[in-house]
């Protein structure tokens, strides 16, 4: 069971990775769109991160992308794609408070998502962790003002909900393909409907008047805060259920603040730091449990080893049977990159 456990740890790692470096990104990216605007921006963005994957891994995700049905990867990388969209256009629309609050919601939606999508039992262990983590949320991203509702929010809500679905789909994909692929079609799907909305809803980007500031950040939010953290993302999912990574996601707030203090000179107030607090114990907290959970499914199927393993496994583990055999998958997948 501990052993378990421990190999479950460092796909934890690879969420909170990714969630610093969301953070860092949310921070450096006001700065850029001083000479950028937000769908250039993200345009651009995604259209060097394609090239760089498919340089790298282009004739992969090609095979393993044709060997499958379009339903298994076409979903998960809408959803992606419609989540950096709307929640770039919200941040036009009203404060960067409301937004990061909004946005950082899948913790609420993917479990629900999950649970139909997927047939399973919604994790009521969770709830209570969700309850605490959207209180510090308030807190921290609040910090001090007030909340209001109007397009702006309905579509940093609706980028929440688009989040959740890339997780909950995602985990889906990776029963037929790889980290890789999936990360790489989600990152073509971005770019394509990035272009395609700065096309038709702003003006032709002036490259002379992008500073080397805003270039830079776009080169880091390509190279690092995409395609990284897709990878780091969709690894994950193979060894993490979507309710505890979207719940490891929520953090983003809190480097958000770490950074924008660091580079932008925000402060926060009393509220904010005690709800920074809050989401980090929450979130500690529910990877623990879920570890526990996990690990005690996992010890249960191997009680049963002298009758069928494989049908005894199903029949304990359901839909999360797949997730099992971690370090099985991560063997396949050092194979497939060699």
């Amino acid at each position: 069971m501990t052993n378990h456990v421990t190999r479950r740890w460092p796909y934890v790692a690879l969420v909170v990775l990714q969630t610093v470096i969301f953070g860092s990104g949310n921070a450096i990216t006001k700065m850029a769109y001083d000479s950028i605007t937000p769908l250039w921006c993200l345009a651009i963005r995604f259209g060097l991160a394609v090239v760089v994957f498919g340089l790298i891994f282009g004739p992969r995700i090609v095979r393993q992308v044709r060997s499958v049905r379009m339903r298994v990867w076409i979903p998960a990388a809408v959803c992606m794609a419609f989540a950096y969209l709307t929640c770039n256009v919200a941040l036009d629309l009203t404060t960067a408070t409301n937004v990061g609050f909004l946005v950082a919601l899948p913790v609420v939606f993917a479990p629900l998502l999950s649970s139909v999508v997927n047939r399973r039992r919604y994790p009521l262990t969770f709830v209570p962790f969700q309850i605490a983590v959207v209180a510090g949320l308030y807190l921290l991203c609040n910090n001090g003002g007030a909340l209001t509702f109007g397009p702006g929010e309905a579509l940093a809500l609706l980028s929440s909900a688009a989040l959740a679905g890339a997780l909950v789909f995602g985990e889906r994909g990776l029963a037929e393909l790889d980290a890789v692929a999936v990360a790489g079609t989600q990152i073509g799907m971005s770019f394509v409907v990035a272009l395609v909305c700065a096309l038709a809803f702003e003006p032709p980007i002036d490259v002379a008047a992008v500073q080397p500031l805003a270039w830079g950040t776009v080169a880091f939010l390509a190279l690092v805060s995409t395609c990284l953290t897709f990878l780091l993302q969709n690894l994950a999912l193979t060894a993490l259920p979507p309710s505890m990574v979207s719940l490891l996601l929520t953090g983003e707030p809190v480097f958000t603040a770490v950074f924008s203090f660091a580079l932008l000179g925000e402060v926060l107030s009393v509220a904010g730091f005690a709800g920074a607090v809050v989401i980090v114990c929450a979130v500690m907290a529910a990877t623990y449990v879920e570890g526990r959970r996990a690990s005690g499914a996992s010890a249960s199927v191997g009680l049963d080893v002298a009758g069928s393993a494989a049908s005894v496994r199903a029949a304990a583990l359901g839909p999360e049977a797949s997730r099992v055999a971690v370090p099985d998958q991560l063997e396949l997948a050092r194979d497939n990159a060699a």
